[in-house]
């Protein structure tokens, strides 16, 4: 079975027609870009977390955020939605792409496009770890300024880390949808804006990917 040319080595994505329009290969600094904004997400959403559960005394919030981002990331979105992108084909046991970069690769490449059924867990999951942040910190300042007598310090911080949160969405949100989102090569990703035309070119590039897609129902001549 031929590799896809993002994996292969006699490829040359600096000539190539779609340099530019897509990011075939991990820019160590844009990869770091990446990283730090998805890890200040999380850091900073276990800080709402933990201050509202000082000032509520309720820490299901916490307990079921963490667990379910490192489920999430270890092994539900490697094998729902990393398994069908391209850059998975590479060898090794972890992830080497420019988004969950190191994840533990414990399942097979699919070159299909991803289905409905997982679209659709990915997207509840998605929705669960983006979102809860905000119920956390709306409950916990709610609480704060009901109770304001109560525990200042718990209090002012987790009006510091909602801020501190908001500014990183902003952040986060312009480098992914401003920017990585049109160009990744994960094609089936629901938040994936790459036009048709271009998935259409790495596809002919691509003739093992393109027979797996158009067995699933995509159409080339559009």
């Amino acid at each position: 079975m031929l590799k896809n040319c993002i994996v292969r080595e006699d490829s040359n994505c600096i000539e190539c027609e779609l340099n530019g329009e897509l990011i075939c290969f991990v820019d160590k600094k844009f990869a770091n870009k990446f990283s730090i904004g998805n890890i200040a997400y999380r850091l900073l959403a276990f800080g709402i977390f933990i201050f509202s559960g000082l000032l509520i005394g309720h820490w299901w919030m916490l307990i079921s955020y963490a667990s379910t981002v490192l489920i999430t990331f270890v092994i539900i979105e490697p094998r729902l939605l990393c398994s069908h992108c391209p850059f998975y084909e590479k060898e090794g046991k972890c992830l080497k792409c420019w988004a969950l970069r190191g994840m533990p690769k414990l399942w097979k490449y699919s070159p299909e496009p991803i289905n409905k059924i997982e679209k659709t867990l990915m997207l509840i999951l998605g929705s669960f770890i983006d979102l809860l942040p905000f119920l956390g910190s709306i409950w916990g300042i709610f609480f704060f300024f009901m109770n304001i007598e109560g525990n200042l310090v718990s209090g002012i911080g987790i009006i510091i880390s909602t801020v501190l949160f908001l500014i990183v969405v902003g952040y986060f949100s312009k480098v992914l949808l401003g920017y990585a989102c049109k160009k990744c090569a994960n094609f089936s990703c629901a938040m994936n804006k790459v036009p048709k035309e271009t998935i259409n070119k790495f596809l002919e590039k691509n003739p093992e990917m393109k027979k797996a897609w158009v067995n699933s129902g995509w159409k080339i001549e559009e």
